[in-house]
């Protein structure tokens, strides 16, 4: 199986003959960069999770540079080299319709995650913060984090870019490169963008505006002028009230002006009260028991057509946001090991990130539309499948078709 994505990844994305083209600040090198790239490669389709496990099967050492070689290539490599592969992957995922819209449109999503948190190890581009210990001493932890966007997707997500956070710099700034970048390197990718309260921000929409695209964010109590507005407006007008599966809804969607000063337009609000009924453990422990559960939504957007379809098309699309969080940080972290941490260098952690979503991307394209075989039902399965055929192979660089 790990020749077959291999092969798979050179037949529909021709991925070792892009990476060729990604360059490292080395002035001399003596081993090319193509055959440390195709060595990380190797490890996340693998899902090793080290670079010392890459060395544990039958493969000569003479083939496979050192681990030391690439924790320090790594240190160099040039990230928008990496970047214009994703970006190439992409493009033909696109083209081959290997990327479908979910509920009818093509939905990114924007995101921070936090990653490698430790007391002792640390670099020059940690971020830290303070601890207080029990005995009320102090104690400092020191973490890296990142702005993720992805797109959104039925089946899967689809990882676009990256981009760090840098010590004493706010998720809101990195994300407004980040977005600025993708705008620029993917135009047609997305048409809305959504993002969590912290998106709710006017200079994030005025961006979006700039590129054609519009907004959705969480409303919360500190915009209070417009979540105070949503809350009076909900009690005097009647909610549009559906049930979908085990969860009732009542939905009241408001259009807001002179409320967001920093933005100075017309806002649309959607409030979404939600009760769920769920089946307890009654107190005696012996029988079981209903039990309601009441959750309330609030988001902002800047869409006053009716483009997203009826009010329970556009719940889920605003719901649509915790695909971020369990279809990329959770999954790429549980299944992927996405904190490991190859190499402490703010260089090689992007590097070495960029390249795993790049890796996971087509894994997910290659588990939905080339997988027949009905005994594989899970990605775990498959992920095994594929790092037991590694550790049986003798020589890799064989298939990396490429003078290296």
């Amino acid at each position: 199986m790990f020749k077959r994505i291999i092969k798979y990844c050179l037949k529909h994305f021709d991925l070792f003959e892009k990476l060729a083209y990604v360059t490292d600040r080395r002035i001399k090198p003596q081993i090319l960069t193509i055959k440390i790239l195709s060595a990380i490669v190797f490890i996340h389709i693998a899902n090793l999770g080290s670079l010392h496990s890459f060395f544990q099967n039958n493969i000569s050492a003479k083939e496979l540079p050192s681990v030391s070689t690439i924790a320090r290539v790594a240190d160099s490599l040039s990230l928008d080299g990496i970047r214009e592969v994703g970006s190439h992957v992409y493009k033909i995922a696109r083209a081959k319709k290997m990327i479908e819209p979910y509920m009818g449109q093509y939905i990114a999503i924007v995101d921070g995650h936090e990653i490698t948190t430790s007391q002792y190890c640390k670099c020059i581009h940690c971020k830290k913060r303070k601890l207080k210990s029990g005995k009320g001493t102090a104690k400092y932890q020191y973490y890296h984090s990142f702005s993720a966007l992805i797109l959104a997707g039925e089946k899967y997500s689809f990882v676009l870019d990256i981009e760090p956070i840098a010590p004493g710099e706010s998720e809101i700034t990195s994300s407004y490169r980040l977005i600025k970048r993708v705008c620029k390197n993917y135009p047609r990718a997305f048409k809305i963008l959504i993002g969590d309260a912290l998106y709710l921000n006017a200079k994030i929409f005025k961006l979006l505006e700039s590129c054609h695209k519009k907004a959705i964010a969480v409303l919360k109590e500190k915009r209070r002028q417009l979540f105070e507005e949503a809350n009076k407006l909900s009690l005097l007008t009647e909610p549009k009230i559906y049930a979908d599966s085990k969860t009732t809804y009542k939905v009241w969607d408001y259009t807001i002006g002179n409320c967001w000063d920093g933005y100075g337009k017309d806002v649309r609000v959607i409030v979404s009260e939600e009760t769920t009924t769920k089946r307890v453990h009654a107190r005696d422990g012996k029988s079981w028991e209903k039990k309601s559960v009441v959750t309330n939504w609030m988001w902002v957007t800047n869409i006053m057509d009716s483009s997203l379809g009826d009010l329970k098309n556009t719940v889920r699309i605003c719901h649509s946001r915790w695909q971020i969080e369990n279809k990329c940080f959770n999954e790429t972290v549980n299944t992927w090991k996405a904190d490991h941490i190859y190499r402490h260098s703010e260089n090689a952690i992007i590097a070495f990130l960029l390249l795993l979503f790049i890796c996971v991307n087509i894994f997910n394209i290659f588990l939905a539309r080339n997988i027949k075989d009905k005994k594989i039902k899970t990605k775990v399965y498959l992920i095994a499948q594929i790092k037991a055929e590694f550790y049986s192979l003798k020589r890799l660089l064989f298939l990396v078709p490429i003078p290296i």
